[in-house]
Order: C-alpha cells, then sequence, then structure tokens
C-alpha cells in the first residue's frame, strides 16, 4: 500500500511535528539546504525537523536543491549533503533535486542535457557510495526530457506530477502529486506525496546484517535481487571500483551466480596517497575528491571526530 507523506523546507517555517504525526503522515522528505556546501545555504530549519521527526516517530529522508552548473559544483552539492548527514540515520532516500524553479540556471545558460545528467550522475553515485540509498528528483517534463538517459536508470526517481495519477513510465518508488495539501501543524500548503516501496524494511534488513570483513582476493557470487549497489555498501567500496575490477560495462546488470571480485589481488601494488589540508577542506569534500568514503579516511588517519581536521594535517585519501 502507498504511505502518504510531505516534504519541507524553511518555506514551512517552524512545524509542530506532534500534529503533523496524529494527521497521520507516514514520512518526511526534509531539505537539507540548497547549492553548494556553504553553511549559509544550509536549511536553517533541517536539523530542527531531523530532530522533531525522530522525536514522534516520523520516518525521513532528506533532499539537496542543486544550483550546480558543473562537475565541479556538483562535487561541492555532495560535499553539503555529506555534511550535513554526517551523524544520522535516515531511513527514506536521500534525493538530488534536479530542476529550475527560480530561472537560476536559465538566466546563467541552462546546461546541456548532457551536462545535467553528468550533474545528477556524480552527486547520486558520490552519495550512494556514502552508504545511502538515493534517489532522483525531477518534475515528468525533465525526466522524460533533458534528464532521459540509461546513465540514471539505475538510480530511484521521486516524480514530480501534480495531476490525478502519475504517468511517467519508468521505474519508480516517490510521487510528489500536489503542492498544496493541507496537514495540520503546518501553516498554508505543503508537498504531498506517495511512497511504493517499503524502505524501512529494506533499511531494517541492511542495518541487522553484520559487517562482512573479507580477505584479499575474495569474491562474492550473486544471489537473486541483488544489486551492485548494495553489494558494494555491503563491502566498504564503491560501485566503479568493483565494475572496474570485475569489467563489467553496465552496473545495472549482474547475473544470478555471477562470482563478483571484492578486491585486488595480493600482487596488486597499491600505493597510498596524501593531501594537505587546505581552508575550506572537508572529510567528506575529500572523499568525494578522491573517491573514498568519509569512514576510509576517519579509519587510515585515526581521526577522533570528522568534523575536526586542522589546516596542514596531512591526511591519507587513496
Amino acid at each position: 500500500m502507498a504511505k502518504k507523506g510531505i516534504d519541507v523546507s524553511a518555506h514551512q517555517g517552524k512545524i509542530d511535528w506532534d500534529k503533523v504525526k496524529a494527521d497521520e503522515i507516514e514520512f518526511a522528505m526534509i531539505r537539507m539546504g540548497f547549492g553548494s556546501d556553504l553553511e549559509r545555504q544550509d536549511d536553517r530549519y533541517f536539523e530542527r525537523n531531523v530532530k522533531e521527526c525522530e522525536r514522534v516517530g516520523i520516518p525521513w529522508g532528506a533532499y539537496l536543491y542543486s544550483y550546480a552548473m558543473d562537475i565541479n559544483e556538483a562535487k561541492s552539492e555532495v560535499a553539503h549533503a555529506l555534511r550535513l548527514l554526517n551523524g544520522k540515520n535516515p531511513t527514506y532516500p536521500i534525493a538530488f533535486d534536479m530542476e529550475d524553479a527560480d530561472g537560476y540556471k536559465r538566466k546563467r545558460g541552462m546546461p546541456a542535457s548532457a551536462a545535467l545528467i553528468d550533474i545528477c550522475y556524480t552527486w547520486l553515485n558520490a552519495v550512494e557510495d556514502a552508504g545511502y540509498y538515493v534517489s532522483l528528483y525531477a518534475s515528468l517534463s525533465w525526466l522524460n526530457g533533458s534528464l532521459r538517459s540509461g546513465k540514471l536508470d539505475r538510480f530511484d526517481k521521486w516524480v514530480a506530477q501534480w495531476a490525478p495519477k502519475c504517468t511517467y513510465k519508468g521505474a519508480y518508488q516517490m510521487w510528489q502529486y500536489t503542492s498544496a495539501g493541507q496537514v495540520a501543524g503546518i501553516s498554508g500548503p505543503v508537498d504531498m506525496n506517495e511512497a511504493y516501496h517499503d524502505f524501512l524494511a529494506k533499511k531494517h534488513s541492511n542495518a541487522t546484517k553484520k559487517p562482512v570483513t573479507k580477505p584479499e582476493n575474495t569474491t562474492y557470487t550473486v544471489k537473486a535481487g541483488d544489486t551492485l549497489s548494495e553489494i558494494a555498501v555491503k563491502y566498504g567500496t564503491s560501485v566503479k571500483k568493483l565494475a572496474e575490477r570485475n569489467g563489467i560495462k553496465n552496473p545495472n546488470v549482474i547475473q544470478v551466480g555471477q562470482k563478483i571480485k571484492l578486491s585486488r589481488s595480493p600482487s596488486a601494488k597499491l600505493k597510498a596517497v596524501y593531501h594537505t589540508v587546505k581552508p575550506g577542506d572537508t572529510v567528506s569534500g575529500l572523499a568525494v575528491q578522491y573517491n573514498s568514503t568519509q569512514q576510509q579516511i576517519k579509519s587510515w588517519n585515526n581521526i577522533k571526530d570528522i568534523n575536526k581536521i586542522y589546516i596542514g594535517q596531512k591526511l591519507r585519501v587513496e
């Protein structure tokens, strides 16, 4: 059965989440912020909304509104999302909001379709590699037009179509069906959504599996329902690395019974790479820059608090 949810931002102001819960809202998608990794572009109600959802027992996911015009700006938006998600435990998707509601992109020369697709892929792939279930939010017209690409097929979709029914032909797990919803505890209109995937069961299933430590040069045998992204998260690697290691041309296509090599062979030479921290550097940003993860950098460098690194510090990043 479809679950009823809302998506909110600072535009909704201070929300009475007890009343929202009593109005039978079953999940919330909360805006983290917008654009590049600048604190002034954090949504000022994000932290409160997350804490309140957890207090009243409303499962939550989050989204970042994109202003990226190129890959470098997309990487900064990755760092923005990972900084705000650090230490939190969302049970619904982390979404990339690709649109142009205020005309920002159009006024600066709308990127070509291929560039927009690359921007989306960069963000979704990096946040997925950090261990989150990701989704692409866009309108029906964008999904059928500028963002129509096999490169984005493997990512979940959150379709915005304010209509009696969703007519998107591709696969999707959430539908935003109106911007004019009325919910107790929220002053004014709010976006309403339906979710069709049991994200909570998926999250619980993943959380109850104990991490498996594998020795060098081991393999994983693909089972029914497996995806390369789930295997990558389980074994602390990335889809890109698994695909390269196994000669997989299409990460969306793996076969039951296929043997997936999880690590380099013992004879492979692994050269450590170090980065000297500069003003503005963050662990989340370095993880994106060097195709690593926050947890891996934390482990390599014995960092107790990834929010506390200092200029001139030498960190292993690869």
